[in-house]
């Protein structure tokens, strides 16, 4: 008996370690609901122009709804910021030392103040589903108009988008305008389109917290009910 079994050449993607996120410890009390615009002011006081126009900041996680407790409605309510309530900000390599520099310093955000503890580095992920929580777009437009342009522009990064769902609306309050935003999701990416994706993110907004992508844990039981 001959048996000649050829090895499949499977070469496993490696994910470039030149844009990654710094996660960073928080110490406070509390944080408006809608911070996104005192938080990119606090860092525009410790980092250079040039630092904050190439950075996307994912904003603190808050608490949600759920216990018996629902989560205020109001973008000036109060929430608690609790001991595992991060800050991560994504960066690439470059800046890494010029952010990193905010640790250990205070920031004034709204009425609030916090204090930034030390930060470990988290890499991108190769998962086909991402999310990101806001993506500027206009007010006037429909979301199937909205999720026409996302692929049109998906196209432009070369990735080829099969699946994609719209999550809720919302709004963010700057100095002077109040900017219109929806949830994304993107699915069935293959890695080398999620990083890119990741990488580059979509649309404008990346100091408030739009247009930035993380993994997500699927999509496909969405698309179930729908259909």
């Amino acid at each position: 008996m001959f048996w000649n079994q050829q090895e499949e050449n499977q070469v496993q993607y490696q994910v470039p370690d030149d844009v990654f996120d710094l996660v960073f410890k928080l110490r406070g009390t509390s944080l408006d609901v809608d911070h996104a615009f005192a938080l990119s002011a606090a860092l525009q006081e410790h980092l250079s122009e040039q630092t904050c126009s190439k950075i996307g900041v994912h904003g603190v996680r808050m608490a949600g709804s759920g216990n018996g407790w629902n989560r205020p409605e109001q973008s000036d309510a109060e929430l608690p910021l609790s001991r595992r309530a991060r800050l991560a900000i994504r960066v690439h390599r470059d800046d890494s030392e010029d952010v990193g520099q905010i640790m250990n310093q205070r920031l004034q955000i709204g009425r609030q103040e916090i204090t930034v503890g030390s930060s470990v580095m988290r890499k991108l992920s190769t998962i086909g589903t991402l999310h990101a929580r806001a993506i500027c777009c206009d007010r006037q437009q429909s979301e199937t108009d909205f999720l026409t342009e996302v692929a049109g522009l998906l196209k432009q990064m070369g990735i080829e988008v099969s699946k994609m769902i719209c999550g809720r609306c919302g709004e963010i309050r700057t100095g002077n305008e109040t900017i219109f935003t929806r949830a994304l999701m993107v699915a069935d990416l293959e890695p080398e389109e999620s990083v890119t994706l990741q990488q580059q993110g979509l649309g404008e907004g990346r100091m408030l917290g739009c247009g930035l992508f993380v993994p997500h844990k699927g999509i496909d039981p969405v698309f179930d009910v729908q259909e």
